[in-house]
């Protein structure tokens, strides 16, 4: 594990990494503002958020290294961007005032979250082509918002049922918008897919769904609760999990874990704090897999963490 640090402020989280161990993020800075990141191991941490932005976040970079995440444009207004080879692109809106994005595929697909039109409501939009925005609707709420993109256009995430439920979904070009359901809970959310089409999300406990099987409880590290947050195409699982223990502080200690093909749950370990979280994963490069994440620090403070797996 690699303690990434901050950008002069107290809280940093990892939220995306790459094939070659490029991680992505938020941090904050002295002045206490939210900051986009980007680490590598040459460079350190680099605030990429840009003189002109107030606040701006990192949520996912893919294998070319374009990043995308949401910042402020010159009009005061919150716009997913996408960073391609040293340049800034505004991915616009469905309509309203905000919008962010939280997903980019190999192709420089981009899925994410935008406001709509006329009214507070936010959509999960998914952009196929450059220019072109489409509005993935709900499962008959007023909310849905894409966590993830897969090389095939295949979206995931959460979105609304008409009865005001949040429900994981599966949205495909042909198929259009999938109620997943949930492990039995109110409510549930898909948070990443592979290009299998195996998708890992949370309702109370981690799930990986398939469309063999259906969801499937992964269970916990012995706590009450899990989530898994992302699956690369071998398979590998990774996200947070209550231990059954307490921390220091008397908090429920919650660990980053990587569950593997076979379906070995791995506790990831912390820094000091004790707490952890994975939320991506890397595909697999000469025998080495990049986790992204955070951990709390011996003196309580959340820093984003890089762990590297080498696989046997």
């Amino acid at each position: 594990m690699h303690e990434l640090g901050t950008l002069g402020g107290s809280v940093s989280l990892a939220k995306a990494v790459n094939r070659a161990g490029h991680v992505v993020g938020t941090s904050r800075d002295a002045s206490g503002r939210g900051r986009a990141f980007l680490w590598t191991d040459a460079q350190g941490l680099v605030d990429l958020g840009g003189s002109g932005s107030v606040k701006s976040s990192a949520s996912d970079i893919n294998d070319a290294g374009e990043i995308v995440g949401g910042a402020h444009t010159s009009g005061g207004e919150f716009h997913a961007y996408l960073l391609s080879e040293g340049l800034s692109f505004d991915l616009g809106t469905l309509g309203g005032s905000e919008s962010e994005a939280l997903a980019v595929n190999r192709l420089g697909q981009v899925a994410g979250f935008s406001g709509v039109r006329g009214d507070a409501r936010k959509h999960a939009f998914f952009i196929p082509d450059p220019g072109t925005m489409l509005d993935l609707g709900t499962l008959g709420g007023a909310t849905s918002i894409a966590q993830d993109v897969n090389d095939r256009g295949a979206v995931v995430g959460l979105a609304e049922t008409q009865s005001g439920e949040p429900h994981a979904f599966l949205w495909t070009a042909t198929g259009g918008m999938q109620d997943l359901g949930t492990l039995g809970e109110a409510s549930g959310v898909a948070l990443g897919i592979n290009n299998r089409g195996e998708i890992v999300g949370g309702s109370r406990h981690a799930f990986l769904w398939t469309e063999q099987t259906g969801m499937v409880d992964l269970g916990t590290l012995g706590g009450r609760t899990s989530f898994a947050s992302a699956i690369n195409d071998l398979g590998v699982i990774v996200g947070a999990s209550e231990t059954g223990e307490r921390d220091d502080q008397g908090r429920a200690l919650s660990r980053a874990f990587l569950r593997t093909p076979e379906g070995r749950m791995v506790d990831l370990g912390a820094l000091a704090g004790g707490q952890s979280a994975a939320a991506a994963v890397s595909e697999e490069q000469d025998g080495v897999l990049r986790i992204a994440g955070h951990s709390r620090d011996a003196k309580g403070s959340i820093r984003a963490v890089r762990w590297t797996v080498h696989l046997t």
